[in-house]
C-alpha cells in the first residue's frame, strides 16, 4: 500500500521594505508552531533593516540563503538550496517590489522539484500602517496584486488613528476571503470599535453614495448586522437574463485598483414593477435585506426585498472606492 505523501510547508511572507517581514519570520522561528525540531530554510529575497543572526538560526534549527535579484528567483536556484540544506519547511521573505505573479509560478516549480512531497503554500502579506496610504496612492497595482494572493494580511504599527474600514475596504474588495490581523503597541487600539459612517441601529439605515463601498464590504463581512434591517441606498440595476421573476441585480461599478480594474458589484433585488425601469438605470431603493441561499449564487448571499423604488440621478462620482 502507498502511504500519504509527506508535506512540505512553504510560508511566503510578502510586503514592502520596512513592513516588518523579518521581525515576523523571527517570531515564527521561535513560535510553538515551529517548535517541532524540524529544519527551516529561509529564502530572503531582500536585505532589510534587520538580519538573521547566527545564534537565532542555530537555536531554531534554521538556515538562511539570500536571493538578491529577481532573475535568480526560480526553481533551479531554489532546488540547489534544497539539496544543500534538506529542510523540512521553507519560509520565503519575498521582495515586495517583485511581481506577485512569481509566487504561483514558483509553487508550480516546487511541486515538480519536491515530487515526493505535498507542497502546501501559506501566503501572508505584511503591511506597515504608517505607509499604507502612501503605497495605495502611488503603487496601488502592486499592493492589490499582493492582497489578491494573500490568505492573511498583517497590519503592523497601528495607532488610534488607524482607519480599519479603509484598510478592510482596500483588501476585501479584491480578496473577500483574506483574514486581516491588526498589530499595535497601544492596548487601547484593541478596544476601538470600527465605526461605520452611517447609523446601523437606525430604523432605516441610509447609506450615502460615497459610503456604498464601505457598506458593501461591511455587509459581506458582517451580514448579521444588516439581516432583517431596512436600508435606503442608491444603485444601478442590471436586468440579467435567467433571473427569477421580479428580480434584478442591484449594485454599483467599483474601481478596486486603477481605471483598468473596474468591476460591477451587485446582488439580487426583488421588487414589483421593474418593467417601468430601464436596464442600467439608477434607482434608490428602500428595502429589507435578507441573507439566504439563492440558486443564482449557488450559496448564501445578500438579497434585497424592495418596499419602495424611486428613479435616481447618477451619483456625482459613479465609481465606488473602498478607502
Amino acid at each position: 500500500m502507498f502511504g500519504r505523501k509527506k508535506e512540505m510547508m512553504v510560508y511566503v511572507i510578502m510586503g514592502f521594505l520596512e513592513a516588518g517581514k523579518t521581525s515576523l519570520i523571527k517570531d515564527l522561528l521561535q513560535d510553538e508552531l515551529f517548535d517541532d525540531h524540524a529544519k527551516t530554510l529561509i529564502l530572503a529575497c531582500e536585505e532589510g533593516e534587520e538580519e538573521y543572526d547566527t545564534d537565532l538560526l542555530q537555536k531554531t534549527g534554521a538556515a538562511c540563503e539570500y536571493i538578491e535579484d529577481e532573475e535568480s528567483f526560480r526553481g533551479k536556484v531554489i532546488e540547489k538550496f534544497l539539496k544543500k540544506h534538506r529542510p523540512d519547511r521553507i519560509v520565503m521573505e519575498y521582495n515586495g517590489m517583485w511581481p506577485a505573479s512569481h509566487i504561483p509560478e514558483i509553487y508550480d516549480e516546487l511541486e515538480e522539484i519536491c515530487f515526493d512531497r505535498e507542497v502546501i503554500f501559506q501566503t501572508i502579506d505584511v503591511v506597515n500602517d504608517e505607509s499604507f496610504s502612501l503605497y495605495m496612492k502611488n503603487m496601488p497595482s502592486m499592493m492589490v496584486d499582493q492582497f489578491r494572493i494573500a490568505e492573511m494580511i498583517i497590519v503592523n504599527r497601528c495607532t488610534l488613528q488607524t482607519s480599519k474600514s479603509a484598510i478592510r475596504g482596500s483588501v476585501k474588495a479584491v480578496n473577500p476571503r483574506a483574514q486581516i490581523v491588526y498589530e499595535s503597541e497601544d492596548d487601547a487600539f484593541y478596544d476601538m470599535k470600527e465605526e461605520m459612517p452611517f447609523d446601523t441601529n437606525a430604523d432605516v439605515i441610509e447609506v450615502s453614495d460615497d459610503d456604498f463601498g464601505l457598506w458593501y464590504i461591511d455587509m459581506l463581512d458582517h451580514p448579521e448586522t444588516y439581516t432583517g434591517k431596512i436600508l435606503k441606498i442608491k444603485g444601478l440595476i442590471q436586468k440579467t437574463m435567467g433571473l427569477q421573476h421580479g428580480f434584478v441585480v442591484f449594485g454599483r461599478f467599483a474601481m478596486t485598483c486603477c481605471a483598468d480594474d473596474v468591476q460591477y458589484m451587485g446582488f439580487l433585488c426583488k421588487a414589483d414593477g421593474w418593467s417601468s425601469y430601464q436596464n442600467k438605470q439608477y434607482v434608490t431603493v428602500t428595502a429589507r435585506m435578507e441573507y439566504k441561499y439563492m440558486e443564482e449564487y449557488a450559496q448564501e448571499g445578500p438579497v434585497f426585498y424592495a418596499e419602495e423604488v424611486e428613479p435616481a440621478e447618477k451619483p456625482k462620482e459613479e465609481l465606488v472606492y473602498f478607502n
